[in-house]
């Protein structure tokens, strides 16, 4: 499958402790997908664009293949492997190198010989030359020997690489939308809102493990897609907690890709459950995202299951209003996952945000504006230096918008002040629903004053 920039996909698949979550940080060079030692961590497909001399690609990892375990996901986690290898243009079935073939591994290769899809057989944890030599001497039915590497130390990645890129079909990118300029759209909120069942109505098909048992999605999981022309990066996380609760290793992890996901998005998707009562960690959750400049959509999830009456919707406002006065300018959604009602609305809505964000404001029409604001409201002084002056100002950067100002006497500005010129130049430049960053810098030279 090619997305909108035309790059094929090369999906991991395998059993569950095989290492494929190393193998795709190895790849990428950075630890994206959560890495522990417990079996069947990933159990979405979590995507990731990667590169190998010049040769760009996406990378799929997947969760691991399980016959049963008594939990209720396995046959879930089983439709999203082969939902992978349908969508992959390259299959890379990782084996343990110190195991060999499991049945489990058998079976994911009768598949593959069955769609006659392209595969490479790996076998990873060939860590030293006699394991190397052990590994190679694998050999998965019709799919032919393994290529032994080590994804933990790097050993052989360089191999498995060339292969991948030898057996990727004709690269068709599209310059006119790279996958960088697509929005980020970070999908947050507490546990068991329908995070996961929001994504997949937005796509239109079961993209996410959707489950009952609150926490299913541990890993932030990237799914780019374009609607109406516009390229948009989803990011699917886990559900934020409270941090006294975060006990066990994998949900710190989990909490802090979703952290993660925040900083790399344009826009967060603060998905409320609109059945259940607003607490703190709703107004938390949508603070991390403003605490980093992001723009907020807030959307009241299930609100096809609310009992209305003609005052529903206004009672439930004004609990947000409340709730969420930092966020008094953001767009509001009222929508259904399971319906589907008004869900077409939240990637629009994250895209207008998204190019609020870009805006550029011409320096004259700073300092306009500033010198207004400075007349009405001038900046406080201290009575032991002399007065303070905002000089000028401009705006140095996009994504967020932010603004320089220059003043003599920096040390009175911090605090309050500023944060008095970010809201006003928020407001006197109609950037809604967007927060607005103000730096304060010290002019020299002799007309600093």
């Amino acid at each position: 499958m090619r997305f909108a920039d035309g790059l094929p996909t090369v999906a991991i698949v395998g059993r569950p402790n095989v290492g494929k979550s190393t193998l795709f940080n190895r790849i990428l060079r950075r630890r994206l997908a959560v890495v522990h030692d417990e079996a069947g961590i990933t159990r979405d497909r979590n995507y990731a664009l990667a590169e190998w001399n010049g040769r760009r690609f996406w990378l799929v990892d997947t969760g691991g293949v399980i016959l049963w375990d008594g939990r209720g996901l396995e046959p879930a986690i089983q439709q999203q492997v082969e939902s992978a290898i349908e969508e992959a243009d390259l299959i890379v079935l990782l084996l343990d190198g110190n195991v060999g073939l499991a049945p489990e591994d058998e079976e994911v290769t009768r598949t593959l010989l069955r769609k006659d899809k392209p595969a490479l057989v790996v076998a990873n944890k060939a860590d030293d030359p006699a394991r190397e030599a052990a590994a190679a001497a694998i050999v998965a039915g019709g799919l032919g020997p393994a290529l032994p590497v080590a994804a933990l130390s790097g050993r052989g990645i360089g191999d498995l690489l060339d292969r991948v890129v030898e057996g990727l079909p004709p690269g068709r990118e599209r310059s006119e939308t790279p996958p960088e300029n697509a929005v980020g759209v970070a999908i947050v909120g507490r546990p068991n809102v329908g995070k996961s069942s929001l994504v997949n109505a937005i796509l239109g098909e079961k993209k996410m493990i959707v489950s009952e048992v609150a926490g299913t999605t541990r890993d932030s999981v990237d799914t780019p897609v374009e609607i109406e022309g516009e390229c948009y990066l989803l990011i699917d996380t886990a559900g934020l907690r409270r941090r006294s609760r975060v006990r066990e290793g994998v949900e710190y992890w989990s909490v802090l890709r979703a952290i993660r996901a925040l900083e790399r998005c344009d826009v967060a998707v603060v998905v409320l459950d609109a059945t259940a009562t607003l607490s703190e960690q709703d107004v938390k959750i949508a603070a991390e995202a403003t605490d980093r400049y992001k723009g907020v959509v807030l959307v009241a999830n299930k609100w096809d299951a609310v009992e209305k009456d003609h005052d529903t919707a206004l009672e439930f406002e004004d609990r947000l209003k409340w709730h969420f006065k930092f966020l008094s300018d953001s767009p509001l959604i009222y929508a259904s996952a399971l319906t589907g009602r008004r869900v077409g609305r939240i990637l629009p809505a994250a895209g207008s945000l998204a190019r609020m964000r870009r805006r550029r404001i011409a320096t004259a029409r700073v300092n306009e504006v500033l010198r207004r604001i400075v007349e009405r409201h001038p900046p406080p002084s201290n009575r032991s230096s002399r007065a303070t002056r905002i000089l000028y100002g401009t705006q140095v950067s996009v994504r967020p918008p932010t603004f320089a100002v220059f003043t003599n006497r920096p040390e009175n500005l911090e605090g309050h002040y500023t944060r008095f010129l970010r809201n006003r130049l928020k407001e006197e430049f109609r950037f809604e629903g967007v927060p607005v960053k103000v730096v304060i810098r010290k002019r020299e030279g002799k007309d600093a004053g």
